[in-house]
């Protein structure tokens, strides 16, 4: 069998807190599949951004390790990007859109001849085009995201790592970025570990859902989702697979 391009092997994370020992997750073993689109809900407070980070090479786990490409993930690589939900403070005011994307391209040494050909196409994979000389603070938090989003793929990146990237926005914007990301998600074959609170939004988007539960964060189920691409925001979401998907997950919610 083929390696898998991203992997939990047996991760705990503890802190130490006025003297007192809190376990934030335990045991956690996942093994992720190239081109594959994985969801993780639970209850707050379970350690999925805690998970996240530590898969991103951003936080040392206690114990375990993550692996990328069978290697052990111990710092932040630019083949893992990392998507926020804070899209605000994730751009640089102080650059345009254009110009934002752009520092994806300057991490890598890319030359700047080359700019324009490669930042062009992501705007308009992401309705951009028009806004590529404007600043953050001119842009719907829609586009904000959409602006994120396009510099992390201007890394060029095995796996995008993305942390509630549509949580702080309004209904209609979510559901219109969740179509379109998936779109370029299975255009360009990417892989994607997406952590969400909305347990809608992990069916809908995922391959695969990842229940954790909590005290401490462990896996409590794994479903895969058997439901056809491309997904339609009303027939996917009134499809009974769909409804029972949700009763099925929603029980490692609704006991915590």
């Amino acid at each position: 069998m083929a390696l898998p391009i991203l992997e939990a092997r047996d991760i705990a994370i503890a802190f130490d807190a006025a003297g007192v020992k809190r376990i934030v997750l335990e045991g956690v073993n996942v093994a992720i599949n190239e081109h594959e689109f994985v969801c993780v809900v639970g209850p707050s407070g379970c350690g999925k951004t805690t998970l996240l980070r530590v898969m991103a090479g951003l936080l040392p786990a206690s114990s375990g390790e993550a692996r990328f490409q069978g290697r052990r993930v111990d710092e932040p690589q630019t083949e893992l990007a990392i998507v926020f939900q804070d899209y605000g403070r994730a751009l640089l005011p102080w650059r345009t859109v254009a110009g934002n994307v752009a520092l994806a391209l300057e991490a890598r040494g890319t030359p700047k001849s080359e700019y324009a050909t490669r930042i062009t196409p992501l705007l308009e994979k992401l309705n951009l085009v028009e806004h590529a000389g404007k600043f953050p603070s001119q842009l719907s938090g829609g586009m904000q995201q959409r602006v994120q989003i396009a510099r992390c793929l201007a890394q060029e990146p095995a796996v995008l790592l993305m942390d509630e990237p549509f949580g702080a926005l309004d209904a209609i914007t979510r559901q219109s970025l969740q179509d379109e990301f998936a779109r370029i998600v299975a255009a360009e074959g990417r892989t994607v570990l997406f952590v969400t609170h909305d347990l809608e939004e992990a069916i809908y988007l995922g391959d695969r859902v990842i229940a954790l539960a909590s005290n401490p964060g462990r896996i409590a189920e794994i479903v895969d989702i058997d439901l056809p691409r491309p997904r339609d925001q009303l027939s996917t979401r009134e499809d009974g697979r769909f409804l029972d998907y949700r009763h099925r997950l929603f029980r490692h919610l609704g006991n915590h």
